[in-house]
């Protein structure tokens, strides 16, 4: 039986190469055909059991491209859906395809990807009460720590609203209270000794660097919540980048 990855970007190569570590029979697939392992366009994949889409959520057509590879492999057994979409996406997919729909969002640090992503418990829902005992042991075989959780909506948000855009909001305070120390002429490193043995007790005032907020996951994540109040980190950094110049 065949694992199959859809999309070789950071997280579909370090899926792939954690399945192949594991004795599983991968395929990845990329447009980018340099990136394919296993696959030519027109191969065929032997035995294909597992999809796992690790496409860019942002994609306009993430839904339609994702259904149209779920009709492609004849004898799928489960779709598992690693990007960070829009909540609500898996539920629409699963509404058109008679196969298991799961979520699973990944965690980690992009430059120790394939550390994290085995260190962490890999979060999966589905909407139908899908995941029996047997596709529960199917699942631990593959990345060892699991939960489930009761709605792939519920998944969708925590991997936006409780990682990338909980780390934005306290980058933004950082950057708020950087602006304001600079503008009184006071140290930011000496003033945030002020919270060291309050989080070391309490575990709650974490100091964090205030630097831009790049990259490819904080604010194009926002744009996936429809609620006007979280584009406040948005904001909050772009008028800190033109204070840092």
């Amino acid at each position: 039986m065949t694992d199959i990855i859809l999309g070789m970007g950071e997280v579909g190569e370090t899926l792939f190469d954690l399945l192949k570590n594991r004795d599983f029979e991968c395929v990845g697939i990329d447009v980018d055909a340099s990136k394919c392992k296993n696959y030519s366009e027109n191969s065929m994949v032997k035995n294909p059991e597992y999809l796992h889409i690790c496409l860019p959520g942002e994609l306009s057509e993430f839904e339609k491209i994702a259904l149209d590879w779920i009709k492609k492999f004849e004898g799928l057994k489960i779709v598992l859906i690693h990007s960070t979409i829009k909540p609500g996406t898996t539920k629409k997919i699963q509404e058109k395809s008679n196969i298991p729909v799961l979520f699973s969002p990944v965690r980690g640090v992009h430059k120790r990807f394939s550390e994290d992503i085995k260190k962490y418990t890999k979060f999966i829902a589905s909407d139908n009460d899908q995941i029996n005992s047997e596709l529960k042991s199917e699942l631990k075989d593959r990345f060892e720590k699991i939960e489930l959780m009761s709605t792939t909506k519920t998944a969708e948000l925590a991997k936006i609203l409780v990682d990338t855009t909980y780390y934005g909001w306290l980058i933004s305070y950082a950057q708020i209270t950087k602006m304001i120390c600079e503008k009184e002429g006071v140290d930011f490193d000496e003033m945030w000794k002020f919270a060291d043995e309050i989080h070391e007790n309490l575990g709650n005032r974490p100091k964090m660097y205030p630097g831009i907020i790049g990259g490819h996951c904080v604010i194009p994540n926002l744009n996936l919540v429809d609620y006007e109040n979280i584009d406040m980190i948005k904001k909050i950094n772009e008028v800190y980048e033109k204070f840092k110049k």
